[in-house]
C-alpha cells in the first residue's frame, strides 16, 4: 500500500478524522508508509513536511525508539549556528522581537526607576538587546532599571545572569536582576509583588512566544488577571496566529497544516543553505510533534488564534492600545511587519498574519 506525495495531504487529512483512537489496522498501515516514503526522500520540501506531519502522527500508537536519526544526521547543525538563524534570518522570530524591543525601548526610557518583568526570560537574550538599545538613547531619563525574569527552567536561568550581566557592562545605568525558576501559571500576585522593588516608576510586562504553553484556560484567565491587578503600565505580548487550543483533533490538525506550512514555505525562501533550512523545519518539528502527537493532558504548544488574545484581554479587563514607533525596518526574507492594524502589529507572509504583537494596559 503505497502513497504518493501528490495526495497525501489529503490522506493524512482524512486520517485525522478518525485521530487519535479510533484508526483502523489499515488506517496505521497507510501512515506508516507514508512516513517511511517521506523519510527516504526529506530533500524535497513536500517530504519534509509529510515526514514533520506522519511522525506526530504515529506517537499515538508507536513504541520504541525510532531509527529515524540514521536518515537526519546529515541535517544535523551546531546549536549556536541554529540559535543564529532563527534570530536573525528567519522573519518571524527578528521581525517579532524587533518590534516589542522598538515599543519598550521608546516607553522605558521616559522612566527613572522603572521595571521591566519577562515571562519565559530564558536566557536573558531578548532583554540583553532591549538593555543594548536603552544604551544607545541620549534622551534616556533612566537610572535603575529592574528586570524581573521567570523562567521554569533552571538551565536557562544559568546563562540569564551572565548574558544580562554582559549587556549591562556598557549601560549609563545601574541593572537589577531579580530572577525565579517557576511557571508563571503557579505564581501567586502576592509572590509577583515580592519580586518587584520598594519604590518603581513603571511597571512594563513581557511575554514572548511563552504564554501558549499554559495549558488551561482558567489559568490563562488568572494569569491575566494577575497581571492586570499589579496595575502594569503595559503588557506586551507576541504569540503565533493559530488555534492550536482547539480539543478536536481534526480541526487542530487543519489549523497546524495551514500554520507550519506557512512556516516551511518562510524557510523556503530564505538565504541559507539547504541543510540549514532542513535544520529549522527539524526544530519545529519538535512543535507539530506535541501539538499532533501528545494527548490533551500533556500538550502544551496550546498556541491561540489572535482573536482568541483578543478575547481574552477584554475579558480580564485590559484595553488594547496601538502604541506608535518608528522601526528601523519592516521587511525581512519575504515577511512584513504589518503596521496598520487598528489594535496590534503583526507580521505577515503572503497576505496571512503569522504571529501577532500587543500592547494593552
Amino acid at each position: 500500500m503505497e502513497a504518493t506525495l501528490v495526495n497525501t495531504k489529503v490522506i493524512l487529512n482524512d486520517l485525522a478524522s478518525r485521530m487519535p483512537h479510533s484508526l483502523t489496522e489499515v488506517d496505521k498501515a497507510l501512515l506508516n508508509d507514508i512516513y517511511h516514503e517521506s523519510l527516504e526522500d526529506l530533500d524535497e520540501p513536500e517530504a519534509m513536511f509529510a515526514y514533520t506531519l506522519a511522525k506526530a502522527m504515529r506517537k499515538h500508537f508507536m513504541t520504541g525508539q525510532s531509527q529515524e536519526h540514521i536518515y537526519l544526521q546529515r541535517f544535523e547543525i551546531p546549536q549556536i549556528r541554529l540559535f543564529e538563524l532563527l534570530i536573525q534570518q528567519f522573519p518571524l522570530a527578528n521581525l517579532s522581537q524587533h518590534c516589542t524591543n522598538t515599543l519598550l525601548i521608546d516607553a522605558l526610557v521616559s522612566h527613572t526607576n522603572p521595571v521591566l518583568m519577562d515571562i519565559g526570560i530564558g536566557t536573558g537574550f531578548q532583554v540583553s538587546n532591549i538593555i543594548e538599545g536603552l544604551s544607545k538613547k541620549a534622551d534616556s531619563q533612566i537610572k535603575c532599571l529592574t528586570v524581573v525574569g521567570i523562567e521554569p527552567f533552571a538551565d536557562a536561568l544559568k546563562m540569564t545572569e551572565a548574558n544580562i550581566k554582559r549587556a549591562s557592562e556598557n549601560a549609563p545605568f545601574e541593572v537589577r536582576l531579580m530572577v525565579k525558576e517557576a511557571f508563571i501559571e503557579q505564581m501567586s500576585q502576592e509572590e509577583l509583588k515580592e519580586m518587584l522593588p520598594g519604590q518603581y516608576d513603571g511597571l512594563y510586562v513581557n511575554a514572548s512566544f511563552a504564554l501558549h504553553h499554559i495549558q488551561h484556560m482558567a489559568q490563562r484567565k488568572a494569569v491575566f488577571g494577575i497581571l492586570k491587578n499589579l496595575n502594569v503600565d503595559a503588557f506586551v505580548l507576541s504569540e503565533p496566529n493559530s488555534n492550536h487550543f482547539e480539543p478536536s483533533y481534526k480541526k487542530r490538525f487543519q489549523n497546524c497544516v495551514n500554520h507550519y506550512g506557512v512556516l516551511f514555505q518562510i524557510i523556503d525562501t530564505l538565504p541559507i543553505t539547504t541543510t540549514e533550512k532542513a535544520a529549522l523545519k527539524l526544530f519545529f518539528s519538535r512543535e507539530i510533534d506535541d501539538v499532533l502527537g501528545n494527548t490533551e493532558k500533556i500538550r502544551v504548544e496550546k498556541h491561540f488564534a489572535t482573536e482568541q488574545w483578543v478575547q481574552l484581554f477584554e475579558e480580564t479587563g485590559f484595553t488594547l492600545q496601538k502604541r506608535a514607533a518608528l522601526f528601523d525596518y519592516l521587511q525581512l526574507n519575504g515577511t512584513n511587519l504589518k503596521t496598520d492594524l487598528t489594535n496590534r502589529y503583526a507580521t505577515e507572509f503572503k497576505g496571512e498574519e503569522i504571529t501577532s504583537l500587543f500592547w494593552a494596559n
